[in-house]
């Protein structure tokens, strides 16, 4: 289910909120000794096409920001840690400046959220010496309360979940603060203010009510309210400075990694552009989130952040994270003209980074006029939302003919179409004289230019309004031969959920298999290397030999579930699962009043208001 949102006139903090709590967080001197340890969540299983390479170049943007709003704040002994680059980080034995942690912050998502209930276990190894544990990330939004009721006896936990954005976490400090908060008494703090009641006051906390962890217990304090200026938030280099180097210990480094190393080439840098996205999708969780709104970095702003992580760092690639980096023209217009005119030593910004971000097909093709000042801001690749060209999955206006037109246009002004495919149950392999087919559409993307491929099965994902009737009637599977599915395996890249016959769900799995072997194979190599010297075609070349080799990989990787799938049985939910109706659910109250509906209600939806910027 989608989560619930604020009214209008309540859905953003009031302006300068943030700088303020910055301030007030400053002001507490015995908070610049606390010793914080934030780590992002990764789990090895996940190392699938099309994240097997993206994943060691790319330090994930939420997280690392949650290490600058601390930094910034006056938390300065703060780490990082990205669990990709340190798989073996034991909070139990991290130290910084020679002292134990006095927060654990976890970041996850669905997908990794399985390493982080390890991390919280092993804090909890320290027993009455264990530092304050908060989790957050879009695993802690969409099931907060996953995180209590964790060990083998169900008795341990992290002690609140921030279902919310930066600003969240520092009013949960400051009040912390109020209560005695500093090093070595952040937990007794936390209890004497949950004790008082000073936490319910803050929206976007879910907590035990007392000192019990086992999950029965849990208090939401309802939706956050919003950040409208994200202009306030810190620089991307500020997180970097915190960040761990790659390493195989348990324990942390004495330094972090230091500026001049955290964005050697490939690695490339991930700038928050946006927020928002204007279309509805019923699989997607990202517009509920936000709350409807749409928000995003004033052009100075962005510029800035080059410019910062240019000067500081010596990075040269960037990666917007963007839900929709086209979503309005007038914005995106600003923005892309004031990068083409910057200069950064002498000579323009665009000849000096390499910027990439995310679209949908239908608005990027509005905007196709503006892809020459694109070019020149150093706009050098677009992962566009195809989904299915037959609109029959969802229907955002795309279209074959677009399509084509769009990435003629894209490869004219050497921007790399990277296209993102979405394969259903009801998608064939191939169709006649139609375009439906999977392997129908991915010939027709290579014909059309496209230099890189991402095909994901269609599944119901945490906070989308699909989800309330994909477990109402029985579309996700729980087990799948005698094997639980765990978090890891609901990725888009297992199937994990079908209303077709359970013999069938094998040949979907193969599907996806071949569907990227359609791309990526030893033909399309040749193609691309005898096209090496068109626009593009180098990137083609080195795409295609990528894309072999993480094809095999990703194949023997998912054999054990192909395999399962085939020998059965598959059993499968036939409701709600029963922690989405424990206390401190987001989603409890829309349950209890979807099944006191008329019979055969499967869907209830909060009646929606979209404000001025999202209906513009």
């Amino acid at each position: 289910m989608e989560l619930p949102h604020r009214k209008i006139e309540d859905r953003f903090l009031p302006a300068g909120r943030y700088r303020s709590l910055e301030g007030i967080l400053r002001s507490k001197r015995q908070l610049a000794e606390v010793r914080c340890l934030v780590v992002s969540a990764f789990d090895q299983r996940t190392r699938l096409l099309p994240f097997i390479h993206i994943a060691w170049y790319m330090v994930p943007c939420g997280p690392r920001s949650v290490g600058a709003a601390l930094y910034d704040a006056g938390l300065q002994k703060t780490r990082f840690v990205y669990q990709y680059w340190n798989p073996r980080i034991k909070p139990s034995l991290a130290q910084i400046d020679g002292a134990k942690i006095d927060m654990l912050l976890v970041s996850s998502v669905q997908v990794h959220s399985a390493p982080s209930y390890r991390l919280i276990e092993d804090a909890w190894k320290l027993d009455n010496g264990r530092p304050l544990i908060i989790t957050g990330g879009p695993k802690a939004c969409y099931e907060p309360f996953d995180y209590f009721g964790l060990g083998p006896d169900g008795q341990i936990g992290a002690d609140v979940a921030v279902t919310g954005e930066e600003p969240v976490l520092l009013e949960l400090l400051t009040v912390l603060a109020d209560f005695g908060g500093g090093q070595g008494t952040m937990l007794a703090a936390f209890k004497r203010a949950r004790q008082a009641g000073a936490l319910a006051g803050i929206p976007g906390l879910v907590y035990a009510l007392d000192s019990r962890h086992d999950g029965k217990n849990l208090v939401n304090t309802g939706p956050q309210r919003l950040m409208r200026d994200l202009d306030d938030l810190p620089l991307p280099s500020t997180g970097f400075r915190t960040l761990e180097g790659p390493h195989s210990r348990a324990t942390l480094s004495k330094e972090a990694m230091g500026l001049d190393k955290v964005c050697r080439p490939p690695m490339t840098a991930t700038v928050l552009v946006t927020r928002g996205c204007k279309f509805h999708c019923h699989y997607c969780p990202i517009p509920a989130y936000n709350q409807r709104s749409l928000r995003q970095k004033s052009p100075q702003r962005v510029i800035e952040e080059f410019i910062d992580c240019y000067r500081h760092m010596g990075t040269r690639r960037f990666f917007g994270t963007d839900d929709n980096f086209f979503n309005r023209r007038k914005y995106t217009r600003e923005l892309l003209e004031v990068m083409a005119s910057t200069q950064i030593d002498g000579r323009p910004l665009g000849r000096q980074i390499r910027f990439r971000t995310e679209s949908t097909v239908i608005d990027l093709y509005k905007n196709r006029d503006l892809l020459p000042v694109a070019r020149r801001a150093g706009l050098t690749a677009i992962w566009l939302g195809v989904e299915d060209l037959s609109a029959r999955l969802i229907d955002k206006g795309q279209a074959p003919g677009m399509t084509e037109v769009l990435f003629a246009e894209m490869i004219a002004n050497k921007i790399r179409p990277m296209a993102m495919l979405m394969h259903h149950e009801d998608q064939p392999l191939h169709s006649q004289r139609q375009l439906r087919g999977l392997i129908d559409q991915v010939h027709f993307l290579f014909k059309s230019g496209a230099v890189g491929l991402q095909i994901t099965i269609a599944l119901p994902v945490m906070g989308s309004k699909w989800v309330n009737e994909a477990f109402t009637s029985g579309l996700v599977y729980e087990c799948v031969g005698g094997h639980k599915l765990e978090d890891a395996e609901y990725d888009g890249n297992h199937v994990a959920a079908s209303d077709r016959p359970d013999a069938d769900a094998w040949r979907t799995q193969v599907n996806l298999l071949r569907g990227y072997a359609a791309f990526y194979n030893p033909r399309n190599l040749v193609r691309a290397l005898l096209d090496r010297w068109r626009p593009l075609g180098v990137h083609r070349c080195q795409q295609q030999l990528w894309g072999i080799i993480a094809l095999a990989l990703t194949a023997w990787k998912l054999k054990g579930h192909i395999w399962r799938l085939w020998r059965g049985p598959i059993e499968r939910f036939s409701g709600w699962p029963e922690k989405f109706r424990r206390p401190g659910s987001p989603y409890i109250d829309l349950i209890e009043s979807a099944l006191e509906g008329p019979p055969g209600r499967s869907c209830f939806v909060l009646p929606t208001s979209r404000d001025r910027d999202f209906a513009e």
